[in-house]
Protein backbone atom coordinates (compact mmCIF):
# COMPACT_ATOMS: atom_id res chain seq x y z
CA UNK A 1 0.00 0.00 0.00
CA UNK A 2 1.40 3.53 -1.14
CA UNK A 3 1.31 6.50 1.68
CA UNK A 4 1.74 9.98 1.46
CA UNK A 5 3.65 11.12 4.55
CA UNK A 6 3.48 14.78 3.39
CA UNK A 7 -0.09 14.50 4.69
CA UNK A 8 -0.23 17.73 7.40
CA UNK A 9 -2.32 17.06 10.11
CA UNK A 10 -5.66 19.80 10.29
CA UNK A 11 -7.58 21.19 13.29
CA UNK A 12 -11.59 20.77 12.49
CA UNK A 13 -11.72 23.92 11.33
CA UNK A 14 -9.16 23.27 8.78
CA UNK A 15 -6.04 25.21 10.15
CA UNK A 16 -2.68 23.18 9.83
CA UNK A 17 -0.97 21.89 13.32
CA UNK A 18 2.13 22.60 14.48
CA UNK A 19 4.69 20.16 15.84
CA UNK A 20 4.55 22.50 18.57
CA UNK A 21 2.96 25.87 20.00
CA UNK A 22 4.58 28.71 19.12
CA UNK A 23 6.96 29.83 22.62
CA UNK A 24 8.77 32.79 23.92
CA UNK A 25 12.84 32.44 23.24
CA UNK A 26 16.31 34.24 23.47
CA UNK A 27 17.66 34.94 20.33
CA UNK A 28 20.07 37.15 19.90
CA UNK A 29 19.57 38.87 23.12
CA UNK A 30 15.84 39.40 22.80
CA UNK A 31 12.80 37.48 23.56
CA UNK A 32 11.01 36.36 20.20
CA UNK A 33 8.04 33.95 19.35
CA UNK A 34 9.28 30.67 17.68
CA UNK A 35 6.97 29.27 15.50
CA UNK A 36 7.23 25.12 14.64
CA UNK A 37 6.83 23.71 10.84
CA UNK A 38 3.34 21.89 10.10
CA UNK A 39 3.12 18.08 12.33
CA UNK A 40 2.71 15.90 9.61
CA UNK A 41 2.00 12.04 9.27
CA UNK A 42 5.74 11.57 8.67
CA UNK A 43 7.10 13.05 12.09
CA UNK A 44 3.54 11.12 13.64
CA UNK A 45 5.21 8.27 12.40
CA UNK A 46 8.72 8.34 12.86
CA UNK A 47 8.16 9.57 16.62
CA UNK A 48 6.21 6.11 17.65
CA UNK A 49 8.73 4.16 16.05
CA UNK A 50 11.65 5.90 18.09
CA UNK A 51 10.00 6.05 21.31
CA UNK A 52 10.63 3.90 23.79
CA UNK A 53 7.32 2.68 25.28
CA UNK A 54 5.94 1.89 28.36
CA UNK A 55 4.07 -0.80 29.94
CA UNK A 56 0.44 -0.28 31.54
CA UNK A 57 2.43 0.60 35.08
CA UNK A 58 4.90 3.37 33.81
CA UNK A 59 7.49 0.51 33.03
CA UNK A 60 9.63 0.53 29.96
CA UNK A 61 8.19 -1.50 27.68
CA UNK A 62 10.90 -4.54 26.70
CA UNK A 63 10.74 -4.82 22.93
CA UNK A 64 13.40 -8.12 21.37
CA UNK A 65 16.37 -6.44 19.63
CA UNK A 66 14.66 -7.66 16.07
CA UNK A 67 11.75 -5.63 17.02
CA UNK A 68 13.60 -2.48 17.54
CA UNK A 69 15.95 -2.72 14.28
CA UNK A 70 12.65 -3.38 12.28
CA UNK A 71 11.02 -0.23 13.97
CA UNK A 72 14.43 1.52 13.12
CA UNK A 73 14.47 0.63 9.66
CA UNK A 74 10.75 1.08 8.91
CA UNK A 75 11.63 4.87 10.33
CA UNK A 76 14.36 5.16 8.70
CA UNK A 77 12.42 4.31 5.38
CA UNK A 78 9.43 6.88 6.40
CA UNK A 79 11.89 10.24 7.35
CA UNK A 80 13.67 9.95 4.56
CA UNK A 81 11.00 9.25 1.89
CA UNK A 82 10.27 12.56 -1.08
CA UNK A 83 7.30 10.62 -2.18
CA UNK A 84 5.05 7.81 -2.03
CA UNK A 85 6.25 4.71 0.60
CA UNK A 86 4.93 1.18 -0.25
CA UNK A 87 3.76 -0.65 3.45
CA UNK A 88 3.23 -3.64 3.81
CA UNK A 89 0.10 -4.68 5.41
CA UNK A 90 1.95 -5.75 8.58
CA UNK A 91 4.05 -2.24 8.61
CA UNK A 92 0.61 -0.04 8.14
CA UNK A 93 -1.23 -2.28 11.55
CA UNK A 94 1.88 -1.13 13.63
CA UNK A 95 1.92 2.24 12.41
CA UNK A 96 -1.39 2.61 13.41
CA UNK A 97 -1.26 0.61 16.76
CA UNK A 98 1.24 2.74 17.73
CA UNK A 99 -0.22 5.50 16.08
CA UNK A 100 -3.45 4.82 17.98
CA UNK A 101 -1.94 4.48 21.55
CA UNK A 102 0.51 7.43 21.08
CA UNK A 103 -1.30 10.11 20.21
CA UNK A 104 -5.11 12.24 20.34
CA UNK A 105 -8.27 11.61 18.46
CA UNK A 106 -7.43 14.57 16.35
CA UNK A 107 -4.54 13.14 15.03
CA UNK A 108 -5.49 9.20 15.39
CA UNK A 109 -8.89 9.74 12.72
CA UNK A 110 -6.60 11.80 10.31
CA UNK A 111 -3.63 9.42 10.42
CA UNK A 112 -6.22 6.00 9.98
CA UNK A 113 -7.94 7.97 7.15
CA UNK A 114 -4.55 7.93 5.52
CA UNK A 115 -2.79 4.73 6.82
CA UNK A 116 -6.18 2.65 6.11
CA UNK A 117 -8.85 4.29 4.47
CA UNK A 118 -11.09 1.66 4.04
CA UNK A 119 -11.41 0.84 7.60
CA UNK A 120 -11.67 4.42 8.28
CA UNK A 121 -14.50 4.81 6.17
CA UNK A 122 -16.11 1.40 7.67
CA UNK A 123 -15.90 3.32 11.63
CA UNK A 124 -18.18 6.05 10.24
Amino acid sequence: MKIDFNYTFKELDGTAIAERPPEMKQVDGEMKEVTYPPFTLRKACTNVLVMREADGQGRPKELSGKDKVERYELAKKIHNSKGLVDLTVEEVALLKELVGRIYPPITVGQAFEILDPHSANENK
